[in-house]
């Protein structure tokens, strides 16, 4: 499992706020050495907000909002963001607000993608400003799902996920 398996509970996040849970994603991929594809996401991504605010009804309800401008660094051919490039975007962006929401012993020792389903509506040119907003539907002992979408900043959206995740450690199977 390597060195993402222990930003969960080792680190101590009973102590650490939902911003600083979500943040040390991007402390790690900061991390000199590290050089894995998602590695230059944390230099054009700002962590804008997270909430984390559960209720009777929702347990787990957590977001976060992310913004970058479009580099030419993640376009296609055409000078748009390109879907690969989409995908890991919410790939990181919506298993952050999972992060969140994690305590010690649910959701802290890592988790992995189920399903990954983008729609892509309308593209995202190299040089526009877009944000980022994921949330967490639902959490359970072993499975989960977000969602995002990526906004321009006129508010026009440009792609949508559904994000299917499994809890890795903890419980035997």
């Amino acid at each position: 499992m390597g060195s993402r398996a222990r930003l969960g509970g080792s680190l101590g996040t009973a102590d650490m706020t939902p911003f600083d849970k979500v943040n040390s994603w991007f402390k790690f991929a900061e991390m000199d050495g590290y050089d894995g594809h998602d590695s230059m996401l944390p230099k054009i991504m700002t962590l804008e907000s997270v909430t984390y605010e559960p209720t009777p009804s929702n347990p787990h309800n957590s977001a976060t909002v992310f913004s970058f401008t479009v580099p030419r660094e993640l376009c296609n051919m055409t000078g748009n963001l390109h879907g690969g490039a989409v995908a890991l975007i919410f790939d990181i962006c919506t298993s952050t607000a999972i992060s969140a929401c994690s305590k010690e012993g649910f959701w802290d020792t890592g988790h992995v993608s189920r399903t990954l389903n983008c729609t892509y509506l309308r593209p995202a040119p190299q040089g526009a400003k877009v944000t980022v907003e994921s949330q967490v539907v639902h959490l359970g002992r072993r499975l989960g799902m977000t969602t995002g979408v990526i906004k321009t900043e006129d508010g026009k959206v440009c792609y949508t996920c559904e994000h299917g995740k499994a809890a890795v450690g903890g419980a035997s199977l």
